[in-house]
């Protein structure tokens, strides 16, 4: 009886093996194998093996086509190279050549979000993704004669040292500022963690000299109505949380549930989210658990399948009644955080439909060789849609509950709330909890009225 049995296992196994392997003959024995056979010489092993090599000898024709293609691609780019760094009417330095070729096969992609950047701007772009620096901490204004401090940033050296809103930096040390482009000031006051630095500012047509010693200076995301005494007011007299978040950095949720832990006695919450450009995507799914306990919140699409599936995993989200409000420069994470609690029926989206930016970056670094950005992917909210915006096409990014109409200057408006977070301190400080006619009176920004009276048909809404 054994013995008929291994006779069914290796005829059949043969067959089952054959039906697999296109293109090779394989014949599995029909004789009834001896007990030898199974305790010295089994078979499974050696037909693994026939198996694993068929399958590298089919591949091997497509890997050398590949590497073939690879090779002439190469080729090519070497010769244009040598013809140049040779012939060309001028001289050419290797590094301009190499750097002209990676250039040119970026631009190729017609993807505005894939770039290269070179060795020497590395450290720069990393700073920008990760959203810390070495500075001193002050958000500044290009003007004539240097940079004018629009207002020192929270718990900085700046404001630590004195620095205050309106302050003008004419000097870094014994460079003048005067004429100089914004951006090279702002490199000259940043450096190595630790190290000082000398600020001159002009106040009251005095000048003062600070010493300041340089910090990492974390990029604040989640911003109040407006700061009072220093510190930020977050509530309305009404009992509404207003929150505004620029962009999403790894530290944003995080800051975001402080927020609402602090304010237990909320009765609602509205989520500004415009002109937001995006940030990190885990940021964006680790928001949304603040307020779902489950549920799809983004798939990523590369080009060939679904390559991973965000859910939300929370046992402690708030259930405060809310809105989002969202307008044309909401864009990647502040899409999908937008577009997945509109799914879920979590919050009431309002405003106009957002930028459509759906594309999913990938970083990685080739030494001397730069640092690739590159469009990997794509993503889809929870049902399906793209948030990409495509020409042709009817639906991509997030369409609100309810859209309304654009303010007629919306930079102006923009100011105002970024005139309401200077941090100064004075006579008329502490000022009194904000309403909803300041917002309407003193900032003019009428979305941010009707999101608040929309609130209570949110709360009425939800089970």
């Amino acid at each position: 009886m054994v013995r008929s049995v291994a006779t069914f296992i290796v005829s059949r196994s043969g067959s089952w093996w054959a039906n697999r392997v296109s293109g090779l003959e394989f014949r599995a024995s029909h004789r009834l194998p001896s007990s030898k056979d199974f305790t010295l010489r089994p078979r499974w092993p050696t037909i693994l093996m026939i198996f694993a090599s068929a399958i590298v000898v089919l591949r091997l024709p497509e890997a050398f086509s590949k590497r073939a293609q690879r090779a002439e691609l190469a080729q090519g780019l070497v010769e244009v190279a040598q013809t140049l760094e040779s012939e060309f009417v001028r001289e050419l330095t290797r590094n301009e050549l190499r750097e002209g070729a990676i250039q040119g096969m970026v631009e190729r992609t017609g993807d505005p979000y894939t770039i290269w950047i070179p060795p020497r701007d590395r450290n720069e772009f990393v700073k920008e993704v990760q959203g810390t620096f070495a500075g001193i901490g002050v958000s500044v204004a290009p003007d004539p004669q240097g940079a004018l401090v629009k207002t020192p940033l929270d718990e900085s050296p700046a404001l630590r040292a004195g620095i205050q809103a309106g302050d003008l930096i004419v000097a870094v040390g014994p460079e003048p500022l005067a004429g100089m482009a914004l951006a090279d000031i702002i490199a000259l006051v940043a450096g190595p963690e630790g190290s000082p630095v000398e600020i001159t500012i002009r106040r009251d047509d005095q000048h003062q000299v600070f010493n300041v010693v340089r910090r990492k200076i974390k990029t604040q995301t989640v911003l109040g109505l407006r700061r009072t005494d220093g510190q930020w007011q977050w509530q309305l007299e009404e009992g509404i949380l207003v929150v505004r978040i620029d962009q999403f950095l790894d530290e944003t949720p995080s800051d975001l549930r402080s927020v609402i832990d602090d304010h237990p006695e909320a009765t609602g919450l509205v989520l500004d989210l415009r002109s937001n450009p995006g940030g990190s995507l885990s940021a964006a799914v680790e928001t949304c658990n603040l307020f779902l306990n489950a549920g799809v919140v983004v798939e990523i699409r590369n080009r060939k399948e679904v390559e991973a599936i965000f859910e939300a995993q929370s046992e402690t989200a708030t259930d405060l009644p809310m809105v989002v409000l969202v307008n044309e420069g909401s864009a990647s994470a502040s899409e999908i955080v937008a577009g997945a609690l509109q799914f879920h029926q979590r919050a009431n989206v309002m405003g106009r439909r957002t930028y459509g930016k759906g594309s999913v970056q990938k970083i990685r670094d080739f030494g001397e060789g730069g640092t690739l950005k590159y469009t990997a992917a794509t993503y889809h909210l929870p049902d399906g849609r793209s948030v990409q915006r495509v020409d042709g096409e009817e639906l991509w990014g997030v369409d609100p509950n309810m859209v309304l109409e654009a303010p007629e200057d919306w930079t102006a408006v923009n100011n105002r709330w970024s005139d309401a977070g200077i941090i100064t301190t004075g006579p008329d400080w502490p000022q009194p909890i904000p309403s909803q006619d300041w917002i309407r009176n003193q900032l003019g920004d009428a979305e941010m009225v009707q999101a608040l009276n929309a609130l209570p048909q949110t709360m009425e809404a939800r089970p």
